[in-house]
């Protein structure tokens, strides 16, 4: 009877039934952010994505607008790859893209402007055609498409080795002065 039992809390409890059996259990595959340099989404000059990695391994990604990227970013959307919904922006001290409380309790939220300069780091005039009178400024890129190889060693260290791969997890934008000369 002692066996018996013994057995069933075994088989229950998924205790081995010998020391030589024990496997590790498999690991789970997460979610995260990626941006891309490359065109997106609604004219975006720039990618979002969710990416499901396992092991440093990208399993799948999947694109998503530049308004659901700050949202679930900032955990105000659920998201995959901010299941916490923890407002990332002040985690990682982004001033220009936190949630503003006033004096008076109210919210302001912003469009996360720092991503309108993303694409200075691909381009080395802005792309678009502008109306009269519009002005946006220069770009970063050493090259009119794209940047130059010297630039792309420094993206290297954010995980881009070409202007369409995919930056993921929590590594920071490179600073203008380093990457633009």
């Amino acid at each position: 009877m002692r066996f018996r039992s013994l057995l069933l809390v075994a088989v229950l409890g998924g205790l081995p039934l010998s020391p030589g059996l024990a496997t590790p259990p498999p690991p789970y595959a997460s979610w995260t952010f990626g941006l891309s340099l490359s065109t997106g989404l609604n004219n975006q000059l720039f990618s979002c994505f969710l990416v499901k990695v396992l092991e440093d391994e990208v399993l799948s990604t999947e694109p998503i607008t530049r308004e659901q990227f700050v949202q679930q970013t900032r955990g105000l959307v659920a998201s995959k790859a901010n299941p916490e919904a923890v407002d990332l922006f002040a985690t990682h001290d982004v001033a220009a893209c936190r949630i503003v409380t006033d004096e008076a309790g109210m919210r302001r939220i912003n469009d996360c402007p720092l991503l309108d300069d993303l694409w200075k780091l691909r381009f080395w005039e802005y792309p678009f055609l502008l109306h009269d009178g519009q002005r946006v400024g220069k770009g970063w890129s050493e090259e009119p498409n794209n940047p130059s190889p010297r630039q792309m060693l420094l993206l290297s260290n954010y995980g881009l080795r070409y202007p369409t791969d995919i930056a993921i997890g929590e590594s920071d934008v490179p600073p203008a002065p380093r990457y633009g000369g």
